[in-house]
């Protein structure tokens, strides 16, 4: 699947930023602008996705065999944005341009979330069924460590991963998505979230 633009929110920018119940400076709304502007200029997106057989893996767990059990399809996704986005961060970092640098680290996440939603959607899409649950490692009930094994899944040479399971580019997202006809969809890892952005 290829994804070639993406489009940003500056309400969810806004957000993230912390201006949920202020009103940012014009200042901070002229960057903004600016950056989402601009966003898709320094966007490399890849993804990769490839099926999973659900009775022979090598995840762990009783949250992952229960989120199986429930699914007809389970599916190993990894997508990036690339790393230049990264280094107009740095540059911008690295010229006391603070506040650009923050507000493009923010419009790097939310443009993450939208490759994450189209990559959902492509998969309800190409199956004709729901989406069930997704894990992310690190969640409650799917370790970090799992991050590796996804990884094994979708192997390329775009992304790369250590020992430790961080991944290069560093704006990368690594997650395992089940589908199911027969059963409601789990809540989001927002929903689960003690810390809301919104």
């Amino acid at each position: 699947m290829k994804i070639h633009n993406v489009k940003i929110e500056k309400e969810t920018v806004l957000k993230f930023l912390g201006y949920k119940n202020r009103k940012a400076t014009p200042y901070i709304n002229k960057v903004i602008d600016e950056e989402i502007e601009n966003i898709n200029n320094i966007l490399d997106i890849e993804v990769y996705i490839n099926e999973i057989n659900k009775d022979i893996h090598n995840f762990s767990g009783e949250y992952v065999r229960s989120c199986f059990e429930n699914s007809e399809k389970a599916y190993a996704v990894l997508y990036t944005i690339g790393s230049k986005i990264e280094e107009k961060i740095l540059y911008y970092t690295n010229n006391n341009d603070m506040i650009r640098a923050m507000v493009l680290d923010k419009i790097g996440i939310v443009a993450l979330d939208y490759v994450g939603e189209e990559i959902k959607k492509y998969l309800k899409k190409e199956t004709d069924i729901n989406i069930y649950c997704e894990l992310y490692p690190g969640d409650k009930g799917f370790e970090v460590k799992n991050q590796c094994i996804i990884y094994e899944y979708v192997k390329n040479n775009n992304i790369s991963i250590n020992e430790y399971g961080q991944m290069t580019p560093i704006k990368s997202v690594a997650l395992v998505v089940c589908l199911s006809s027969q059963c409601e969809k789990k809540g989001s890892r927002c929903d689960r979230c003690l810390n809301k952005c919104f």
